[in-house]
């Protein structure tokens, strides 16, 4: 189970609110009137078929894509144009595609990832060792990402996003491909983080969801229902 990592942020920071949020591409309305709050740590499961908006409001969370209207606000920032460097620590974020230079090795992504967010070099460091132990990457740790199954690139995935052990954590489909080590891990994180972050998880496994969210939201054609 990845063991907690040094960081400034309090369970008082694991907030998020999305207030009356719209967003579309062109004339195809991808949320709708979006609204929900949760002010204190948990697991929000986001449920929802291919197309109905979840990956686009993790984005706006994750300030990679912008609302057209509504707000957004994070550990009590209000998000500007999805351009908030002060939340940037504070938001993890592991998409279903793994973000990565893959050409690069784990241990590589993971110390770019650390030197991007603004760590020192010696702060680098320190935090890809520190992952790599906690996520058990080391064994792919001089490995190329692209190189990597499908099961440890989401290993990765999730590994980059704790990295800074930030308050709030955003996880695209983080089931997809884990063997049963790898989903053993992830639910023993989860267990854990449940009490000092606020996780949102996008996922289409219902029963598998259900169990853990203590808060279970669903859309469907850009609206929650």
């Amino acid at each position: 189970m990845p063991a907690p990592a040094a960081t400034d942020a309090s369970p008082a920071y694991a907030r998020v609110a999305v207030d009356s949020v719209r967003r579309s591409f062109g004339t195809h309305v991808v949320l709708d009137d979006i609204s929900f709050t949760r002010e204190q740590p948990g697991i929000i499961g986001l449920l929802g078929a291919n197309g109905s908006g979840k990956t686009t409001l993790l984005r706006i969370l994750a300030q990679l894509t912008v609302q057209d209207s509504g707000t957004v606000t994070i550990a009590g920032r209000e998000i500007d144009r999805g351009d908030d460097a002060a939340v940037r620590r504070l938001v993890g974020w592991a998409p279903h595609a793994p973000l990565a230079w893959l050409d690069e090795t784990v241990r590589r992504n993971l110390g770019y990832a650390a030197r991007l967010a603004g760590a020192t070099r010696a702060e680098a460091a320190r935090l890809t060792a520190a992952s790599l132990t906690s996520w058990e990457l080391d064994e792919v740790a001089d490995s190329a990402v692209r190189r990597l199954s499908r099961g440890w690139q989401q290993r990765y995935a999730l590994a980059r996003a704790d990295l800074f052990a930030p308050p709030v954590l955003l996880l695209d489909e983080p089931t997809t491909g884990l063997d049963g080590d790898a989903r053993r891990l992830l639910e023993a994180a989860l267990d854990q983080w449940r009490a000092e972050r606020l996780v949102l998880v996008a996922t289409h496994e219902r029963d598998w969801i259900s169990e853990r969210s203590d808060l279970l939201l669903e859309l469907e054609r850009g609206r929650l229902l």
